[in-house]
């Protein structure tokens, strides 16, 4: 029967065997698919790791339409994703150590180039808009059924192509969760933002009295999509100026529910849409958590939202659009080759407006820099890169392990070894100090964070019972987790005192 070491060594050989034969080489043949520009990043990190690259133009199934893209915008969404962070985006999401879906933007407007035989509600040459990741990109497929809608004429692709998650965030904070009304008092915080200035435009389309937070160089701005008033921010807190509101829709979460609270009238709601909150693991997601608490404690109406993309909402927006009730700000214009310069100024944070990406200047060569040098872009597979941490935070520990384990027979002859306890030691610190710098929370975090584990490690091969089930709880090793079931339940079988196992 093979010993615990054997079947470590054993999973990592299979693993790379199996690895080595999954990801084999290509090269494009002579009858290469259509090809289209495309930004496209490989690595979480700042704008520059954006690249302006050319991929294999996309071909609609069934029931997708191929739209050539006219316009798109740029959401924080985008920055977060680009960046990884907060962390939890890469678990849910993106990819632990690289990004699993390398393009970026949800925002477009264009043109239906072709359909699948299954739709019915396009055709070729109707002008779109919606939302759908990859639209920094010449063409992108959607489904007939997801997050489509005919473009309202009286709007540019520009304009259209701002809409989607900023107008829809604001439409189902303002409708779904504040259950706007007529006449009522509402306050936009953020009104100068991509997601305030359509907040402002639809709150007035509901009849509602408009108060918008800004700083005194928007004001002017807007005053002319439709508040009543203003204030500045700079000068004038909201939750201290006595006012009352029945519904305060937040994109900048830089006041404290207890502060908001203040605004609120007695069954006033308070929605939360963004948040000021740049940490690496939630990020904005704490002021969602936080209201998901606080709410259950207080008489108003708290809540936070996440928007959905969805064809009849947008068809809302179009026809609010269309009737001129809604009109999109844009504020800065950028090409298809410009997205890393786009995405950086929208991250510094004052932004007026939407920032939007036009495809209809884009030059036939990209500008300097715009394209990757050969060899300057990473073609690791991320299979590969999750392989060979596996490899090092699993297999080299077995060294030193069993380094100690001769050198405590030597000194111990006769006694039972741990060589097991070693190896999760070692492993557990290797591990920690790998977590900590893949995440970036720094290699004195991560020594201390693997430093305890190394502990528990210890104390169960001293025999500790407790100690082992917490490190096989939270050692981050598959093969330990296995190994140490297979031997408690044998343990526990035999109404014996748990041991190491060897």
């Amino acid at each position: 029967m093979k010993t615990p070491l054997q079947l470590v060594t054993t999973a990592i050989c299979a693993a790379a065997l199996l690895s080595t034969g999954a990801v084999p080489a290509q090269t494009p043949g002579p009858s290469a698919a259509p090809r289209m520009k495309a930004i496209v990043y490989r690595n979480y990190g700042p704008p520059e790791v954006l690249r302006l690259e050319e991929i294999a133009k996309p071909v609609p199934d069934d029931d997708q339409v191929l739209v050539r893209v006219r316009a798109a915008s740029v959401n924080p969404l985008d920055w977060h994703y680009m960046r990884g962070t907060p962390y939890l985006v890469r678990v849910i999401q993106t990819g632990l150590l690289r990004p699993g879906v390398t393009q970026l933007d949800v925002d477009f407007a264009g043109t239906v180039e072709s359909i699948g035989r299954n739709v019915t509600r396009f055709k070729p040459g109707d002008d779109v808009f919606g939302g759908r990741t990859g639209d920094f990109a010449e063409y992108v497929c959607v489904r007939e059924d997801r997050a489509l809608a005919l473009k309202p004429a009286n709007v540019t692709f520009e304009q259209a192509a701002s809409v989607p998650v900023a107008a829809l965030t604001a439409l189902q904070g303002l409708r779904d969760k504040g259950k706007i009304q007529p006449r009522q008092m509402v306050l936009i915080n953020g009104a100068s933002g991509g997601v305030g200035t359509f907040a402002v435009q639809i709150a007035k389309s509901f009849g509602a009295d408009v108060t918008g937070v800004c700083s005194a160089r928007n004001a002017d701005m807007v005053r002319s999509i439709g508040a009543d008033r203003v204030i500045d921010y700079t000068r004038e807190d909201f939750t201290r100026t006595g006012e009352r509101y029945d519904l305060i829709l937040d994109m900048v979460g830089n006041h404290s529910m207890s502060d908001c609270r203040r605004a609120l009238t007695p069954n006033g709601s308070l929605v939360l849409v963004g948040s000021t909150d740049t940490g690496l693991w939630l990020g904005p997601l704490v002021g969602v958590l936080e209201t998901v608490v606080f709410a259950r404690f207080v008489s108003q109406d708290i809540s936070g939202m996440l928007a959905t993309l969805n064809r009849e909402d947008l068809a809302i927006l179009g026809d609010l659009m269309q009737a001129g009730k809604v009109t999109p700000v844009i504020d800065r214009r950028y090409r298809l080759s410009e997205v890393p310069e786009a995405i950086r100024y929208l991250e510094e944070g004052h932004a007026r407006g939407k920032v939007v990406i036009s495809m209809e200047h884009e030059d036939d060569n990209a500008p300097p820099g715009a394209d990757p040098a050969p060899g300057s872009v990473n073609t690791i597979a991320p299979e590969l890169t999750a392989l060979a941490l596996v490899i090092i935070v699993m297999g080299l520990p077995i060294i030193p392990a069993l380094a100690l384990n001769r050198r405590f027979q030597r000194r111990n002859p006769g006694k039972r070894p741990y060589r097991w306890g070693y190896y999760v030691s070692i492993q557990s610190l290797v591990g920690g100090i790998g977590l900590g710098i893949m995440l970036e929370s720094g290699v004195s975090a991560a020594v201390i964070c693997g430093g305890v584990c190394a502990v528990l490690a210890w104390c169960f091969a001293q025999r500790h019972h407790w100690a082992r089930i917490t490190l096989t709880i939270v050692c981050l090793n598959p093969v330990v987790w296995i190994v140490n079931l297979v031997y408690l339940k044998k343990r526990w079988a035999e109404g014996s005192v748990v041991t190491p196992a060897i």
